[in-house]
């Protein structure tokens, strides 16, 4: 999607429904594109706090598309990635990048 103004304002609608979420930690990136068939994706990753459990994050996850979709009611689909934000800059703790098995 070329960036356009009505693009831009599509993405920050999604992005301030997003901040109005408490659970989100911060919206790390927004982006929309449209479809060869002319329908309107918008993708979002966000950051969400480490020691969230799994059915937490499905439930933010779940209410932030539905927000997403409310915002930007011409999105034929919204996707909302979960991530833990880590700056780059900070040397990342071993857990933050091994995932532990639950065996």
């Amino acid at each position: 999607m070329k960036n356009t103004t009505n693009t831009k304002k599509i993405v920050h609608a999604a992005e301030q429904a997003l901040l109005e979420n408490s659970d989100i930690a911060q919206v790390i990136r927004v982006s929309a594109a449209v479809t060869p068939s002319a329908e309107l994706l918008i993708g979002a990753k966000i950051s969400l706090p480490a020691d969230m459990k799994m059915w937490q994050v499905s439930r933010v996850i779940a209410c932030a598309e539905r927000a997403v979709a409310v915002a930007c009611p011409t999105a034929a689909q919204v996707f909302i990635s979960p991530d833990v934000y880590l700056n780059l800059h900070d040397a990342p703790t071993t857990s933050a990048i091994v995932t532990l098995s639950y065996d």
